[in-house]
């Protein structure tokens, strides 16, 4: 017999029912959290539409069409937030506890590209955040669902007051109007001139100093009249472009977006994958055009080369870490929207007491988004680029117990305050021309631009 799906008034009251049977009773020792997940079956909504309808600050979105999951949080029961990447031995083990107390839960993650965040406009957005939302709605191969988590915390606080809570101020569902934002002013960190200077360092390094490849960001900021929804910008980037990751955390008026073909790694069990991309060439107008350039893409010494450096750079850090690895393709074209790009598929086997932890360690900052080496290139990065890139090219996604999925937010935009900043990035290598990088992270940018209203480069 097939369970009754719930539309999402009769769908919460049943969720605070159950919520207060399953949390009514005596709890377990305070020094841990406990957590309760309850979920119940929906009728089919999108999720994404559902969160822009939501008036809470504190929302997190994720998409994987590796795995068909789709996640849209409300409200946080669980968060860890340090200031620095110094924090996150403390922090895993935190996190550990509470996925440890219910294997079923997912905490969501976002963390900065350098070791702390010091730019204002990422107020809000610490060097690194794990969090458990209060409600989800969860699309996957089995269903739609209303799912909520309560968790009684160290400090004592009344065991799922906080979700009931959210669930009571959760609307069923709201039409939200797109809305349209036009453009005051731009401004373009570096500007053409300062990026040529870098670019030039970058260049004189690769000589000199032993990095043999280096990533340069761009920002383009805007001042903005109007107001849209960011959930919607987002939606219209799911529509329009083609990525395997998709992703949005907001706090307190403030929006990170983007979207990822580009994994950190993904982990089911102890299995391991990931994948080294680099190098790129924009698609054809028509097919002729299209194969060519993913012809000249597979011989071109350049970009070889620049897939070579990312992807021994992976390897590296497989054959540390596995007790068993295997490259499942060594040299394709991997195809998007408006890009193609040289890609390696890895899997492997976690050797015996290897956690997620050390791999995001060993893998962050990923040098297809930093350089190679990648701990040299960072500290370069340091030294020349003139603004925070914050969350971008930083690790997002969510970790399980069973699972976990990270990718690189190598694509994003953060809204905060009135203003619109829009990040890309250009991989150096010696034969790089600075003018092109400069073309090459404008491209990548309108990818984002051009599904917001009114905002061109």
């Amino acid at each position: 017999m097939r369970s009754k799906k719930y539309g999402l008034e009769e769908a919460k009251l049943e969720l605070l029912r159950r919520l207060q049977e399953e949390t009514s009773g005596p709890g377990a020792p305070a020094s841990f959290p406990v957590v309760v997940r309850i979920k119940v079956p929906l009728i089919d909504i999108d999720p994404l539409l559902w969160l822009a309808g939501q008036r809470m600050r504190r929302k997190v979105f994720w998409h994987s069409s590796q795995t068909d999951l789709t996640v849209a949080g409300l409200g946080v029961v669980f968060e860890i937030a340090p200031e620095g990447w110094y924090g996150l031995n403390d922090a895993w083990d935190r996190a550990t506890e509470c996925m440890e107390a219910c294997p079923e839960i997912r905490l969501f993650a976002g963390m900065s590209f350098a070791r702390t965040v010091t730019g204002a406009e990422w107020n809000g957005f610490p060097a690194m955040r794990f969090i458990l939302p209060a409600v989800e709605v969860v699309k996957d191969k089995e269903g739609v669902w209303l799912v909520v988590n309560a968790v009684r915390g160290r400090d004592g606080e009344a065991f799922s007051e906080q979700t009931k809570a959210v669930l009571e101020k959760m609307l069923v569902m709201e039409q939200v109007m797109p809305g349209e934002l036009l453009p005051v002013s731009r401004e373009d960190v570096p500007d053409y001139e300062d990026w040529v200077c870098s670019a030039e360092a970058v260049l004189e390094s690769l000589e000199k100093e032993g990095l043999e490849k280096v990533v340069l960001a761009r920002r383009v900021s805007f001042e903005l009249q109007g107001v849209c929804a960011p959930e919607l910008v987002l939606k219209e980037l799911m529509e329009k472009q083609k990525a395997d990751f998709f992703f949005l955390f907001s706090v307190d008026g403030a929006s990170f977006l983007g979207l990822s073909s580009e994994p950190l790694y993904a982990r089911e069990g102890l299995k391991v994958q990931s994948r080294a991309m680099a190098g790129g060439r924009p698609r054809g107008k028509d097919k002729v055009q299209d194969d060519a350039l993913r012809a000249s893409l597979l011989t071109s010494d350049k970009d070889i080369k620049e897939h070579r450096l990312v992807a021994g750079a992976l390897v590296e850090v497989f054959r540390e870490f596995c007790r068993s690895y295997q490259v499942d393709c060594e040299r394709e074209v991997l195809r998007l929207t408006h890009h193609q790009c040289l890609l390696m598929r890895l899997s492997g086997v976690m050797s015996e007491g290897v956690t997620d932890k050390e791999f995001l360690q060993a893998l962050h900052p990923a040098s297809v988004v930093c350089g190679v080496p990648a701990e040299k290139a960072r500290l370069f990065l340091q030294q020349y680029e003139v603004f925070d890139r914050g969350w971008f090219c930083g690790p997002v996604g969510f970790f399980s117990k069973t699972r976990t999925e990270l990718a690189v937010a190598a694509r994003g935009c953060l809204f905060e305050s009135g203003k619109l900043h829009v990040y890309a990035g250009a991989a150096f290598v010696k034969e790089s021309d600075p003018l092109i990088q400069w073309e090459e992270a404008a491209r990548e940018m309108k990818n984002i631009l051009n599904v917001v209203h009114g905002v061109r480069t």
